[in-house]
């Protein structure tokens, strides 16, 4: 077979097909495989933003005791937004492990990175906001116009240039990309200096939260048919995940079994996030409900179907090589550690 044979993606169907199910009851997987009894806790060093609300499994498993209960002894290292610097931390043995979109990690993994997912947390966090009563109320309505990014390398960046392929637009000269730091991305809107932006929570919620009703959500992760996928993964390195299957299949059940309990005790996990952020407890707990904490089959099959959709879309806009395969990457990168 050719590098540039395409095989064939799985269907939209099938891949949602296993959120439906989910929704209606299947047994966890974290559930379906208790941990094993360790004479000592397995020590994991793991890395995290220590600020983005919609990764609130880490500190919830902390607080809660999931990580005890697995037997694990975690060590947290917080690297901000800096999501380079947390891949290179667990790429070089820095760190064991991080959590983090599955969007941003694609085009590093489709290169060769050393690291593999394990498991999935959460969906829901990224949204595209618009003026409200302007011409720009959906993806169509975008063409020609100036967005607003974080980050030209960015999930929501990404998520986006997904979804205006989807509607007919290229989105590498059909549309005018601009940088702004977030807490400015309303602002650029109201002046007119672009029309539209797109980030992940808790961020880009809050522009919207303090806008009073100037801003609206026109689009995003809790919509269309991403809104039952996952949206960020734990990531394991590659020798690791090989090497420390004890470990890395302990830490991948107790952050799926934080994010369970964080989505059925949202007020509870938005008070333990206020020991990392400003942001006032009832707007977390807010931000918290929008978001989908159950966690979506967490490993194996059903996640190597949701990477392989996202880097078949990835690869439709020219941020995935042409000659990938996204069936083959996927069955590389995700590694099904409870099994």
């Amino acid at each position: 077979m050719s590098d540039d044979t395409v095989l064939p993606r799985p269907s939209r169907r099938s891949v949602l097909a296993g959120a439906s199910a989910l929704a209606l009851g299947t047994p966890l997987a974290s559930a379906l495989l208790p941990a094993p009894a360790q004479s000592a806790p397995l020590k994991v060093r793991l890395g995290w933003s220590g600020t983005g609300i919609c990764l609130i499994s880490v500190p919830a498993a902390a607080e809660k005791g999931f990580f005890t209960k697995h037997g694990l002894d975690v060590e947290i290292v917080k690297f901000g937004s800096n999501f380079d610097g947390s891949l290179e931390a667990v790429a070089s043995g820095k760190i064991d492990a991080t959590v983090n979109f599955i969007l941003r990690f694609l085009k590093p993994l489709e290169q060769g990175i050393n690291v593999r997912f394990t498991g999935a947390l959460h969906g829901g966090c990224i949204r595209v906001i618009s003026a409200t009563g302007s011409q720009e109320v959906d993806y169509k309505s975008l063409k020609g116009r100036s967005i607003g990014v974080v980050d030209m390398a960015s999930a929501g960046k990404n998520f986006l240039s997904v979804q205006l392929y989807k509607a007919g637009i290229n989105p590498a000269n059909e549309v005018d990309w601009r940088v702004y730091p977030v807490d400015l991305l309303g602002e650029a809107i109201k002046k007119g200096e672009i029309q539209a932006a797109v980030d992940a929570d808790p961020g880009i919620y809050l522009v919207l939260k303090n806008n009073e009703g100037k801003l609206h959500e026109i689009g995003g992760l809790s919509s269309g048919v991403y809104k039952d996928l996952s949206c960020c993964g734990i990531a394991v390195r590659k020798d690791f995940a090989e090497n420390n299957k004890p470990a890395s299949a302990a830490l991948t059940r107790a952050l799926l079994d934080a994010a369970d309990w964080v989505k059925t005790n949202p007020d509870e996990a938005a008070k333990i996030f206020t020991a990392y952020s400003p942001i006032a407890e009832p707007i977390l707990g807010e931000i918290i409900r929008s978001h989908t904490h159950e966690h979506h089959f967490g490993s194996g099959k059903r996640l190597r179907e949701e990477v392989e959709l996202y880097t078949s879309d990835l690869r439709s806009v020219g941020i995935i090589r042409p000659r990938t395969d996204p069936k083959a990457l996927a069955e590389r990168i995700v590694v099904d550690v409870l099994a």
